[in-house]
């Protein structure tokens, strides 16, 4: 950038030239290393884009964040979704796993019983099939924790 500097010389004298800066302060500090001590500096700074070109780093990457969370999220949502129709059942293959379910329920050791049946019930439910009720044989105390 050219400025245009005024300046008193010695015998009181007015005087001017002209000097190539980056900015308003590199220009006073060559104009003083030089002996001159101008008056006035006249032009106008250069457009300061740094913190222009930062902030819109900021922008972009605080975008590329939102971008990448937004396709995580619908990918994990089409992911379950893909799962939960992978899992459903209809029709032989829905009998013919309840039939598994309430015969690992029936051979399930006494202690074991009980865990076995939810467990089971859950496989159900994620399977879009209605739950086993629970056995006639399963006392009630087996539904709370023992402690030792």
């Amino acid at each position: 950038m050219k400025y245009r500097y005024l300046y008193q010389d010695g015998e009181n004298r007015n005087c001017e030239g002209e000097i190539k800066a980056r900015s308003r302060d590199e220009a006073y500090a060559m104009l003083r290393k030089s002996g001159i001590r101008p008056y006035r500096l006249i032009g106008n700074d250069p457009w300061n884009w740094r913190p222009w070109a930062i902030g819109a780093a900021f922008v972009l990457l605080a975008a590329a964040y939102a971008l990448t969370v937004a396709f995580l999220l619908g990918r994990a949502e089409r992911s379950s979704r893909e799962k939960a129709n992978r899992m459903a059942l209809a029709g032989a293959d829905a009998a013919e796993f309840r039939a598994r379910a309430a015969e690992a329920v029936a051979n399930a050791p006494e202690a074991y019983r009980y865990n076995v049946w939810k467990g089971v019930n859950a496989r159900l439910e994620e399977r879009g099939l209605d739950p086993l009720p629970k056995p006639p044989d399963l006392a009630d105390d087996m539904m709370t924790e023992k402690e030792p």
